[in-house]
């Protein structure tokens, strides 16, 4: 009896300790597989970011947070996601709103250094982007914009001119900008030749870099036709009721004009005389006008302005050149594929000479 109660009690001993063993195996097993998932997270995190994939780094650095929650894995996700609302930022042309986000990202603590090293990179671009909006390109927009105002249209085209011929105007962060400069060229060059324009400017907006210059004033013109159709509408037939009058008119007026050009037979001959004499003069200007310029643009004296300091940088003193060597010598140059200030070298001067 006392035996088999011996047995009893060593079989029991074995089988606790069979099944703690089994359950610390079991254990450890999920920790290792845990601790696996996290690290293969945060790599694939790590190899987004690298690619600058910030969305896709984001949501990994997420996933290893919520298989680990760990300081490392929270930084690096708040990381990825502000890189992300930068980028966007950017894409909307919201130049300071990016900065801020920038700046989280390159101050964060014990952040990921690739990200780091990014935010930090593109920072300084960006801030530079605006330094160029608000102290080169919003003066001159601001001048254009106070010249259309007072209808004098020419200088507005100027203005615009010396925005549009910036060394980096080309870069992809002033799409939005030149969009607005051309669309303001555009249509003071159509009110300066007495065009008829259905859009307007709006001369309270100083900032090149805001609202869609182009999409608002079509949407103000097409606002404005649909105000004035019905008033169209109800003029037509006042109109057609006196075009019988103003036939009749017409008619009699053409009459006195005749009779007064027989009385006066040399007034024919006066008035050729005059149009060939503006042909000529027109023919003049346009050729001086041809030869200031440079793959069709006119060159402007900012232009020759900043020609001449390039040259100099380099060593070339154009202090005896004339405005009109300058621009002969860009043409040159041109001609050998440097068609940017900052590309001109000694050797296209060499060429020109």
């Amino acid at each position: 009896m006392k035996r088999s109660k011996l047995g009893v009690a060593i079989t029991a001993f074995f089988i606790t300790f069979l099944a703690v063993g089994c359950s610390n195996t079991s254990s450890n097993n999920s920790s290792n597989s845990g601790s696996d998932k996290y690290t293969t997270y945060m790599n694939q995190g790590k190899d987004a970011a690298s690619s600058q994939q910030y969305e896709v780094a984001e949501e990994k650095f997420e996933d290893a947070h919520d298989v680990k929650a760990t300081s490392e894995s929270k930084t690096y996700a708040d990381q990825a996601g502000n890189m992300k609302d930068a980028k966007e930022k950017i894409r909307e042309y919201e130049f300071k709103d990016a900065l801020g986000e920038l700046d989280k990202v390159a101050n964060k603590t014990n952040g990921y250094s690739v990200m780091t090293k990014q935010a930090a990179k593109l920072y300084k671009t960006i801030n530079k982007v605006q330094d160029h909006i608000k102290n080169d390109i919003n003066p001159l927009y601001k001048q254009a914009k106070i010249s259309y105002r007072d209808g004098n249209y020419q200088s507005t085209i100027d203005s615009c001119d010396q925005i549009l011929d910036l060394p980096y105007i080309n870069s992809k962060y002033y799409k939005k900008v030149k969009k607005n400069v051309k669309h303001l060229r555009k249509v003071a060059n159509a009110r300066l030749n007495g065009e008829d324009v259905n859009e307007d400017i709006d001369t309270d907006n100083l900032d090149a870099n805001d609202e869609d210059e182009a999409t608002s004033s079509n949407k103000q013109a097409s606002s404005n036709s649909n105000s004035s159709t019905k008033s169209n509408s109800t003029s037509t037939n006042s109109n057609n009721s006196s075009n019988q009058t103003n036939s009749s008119n017409t008619n009699t007026q053409n009459n006195s004009a005749s009779n007064k050009q027989s009385s006066h037979p040399n007034a024919s001959s006066s008035n050729q005389s005059a149009n060939n004499n503006n042909t000529s003069s027109n023919s003049s200007s346009n050729s001086n006008n041809d030869s200031m310029m440079v793959g069709g643009q006119t060159v402007t004296g900012r232009v020759i302005s900043q020609t001449r300091n390039q040259l100099s940088s380099i060593g070339v003193d154009t202090s005896s050149w004339s405005d009109q060597k300058v621009v002969d010598f860009m043409r040159s140059a041109a001609n050998n594929g440097h068609t940017t200030i900052d590309s001109y070298t000694k050797q296209d001067v060499e060429n020109f000479k």
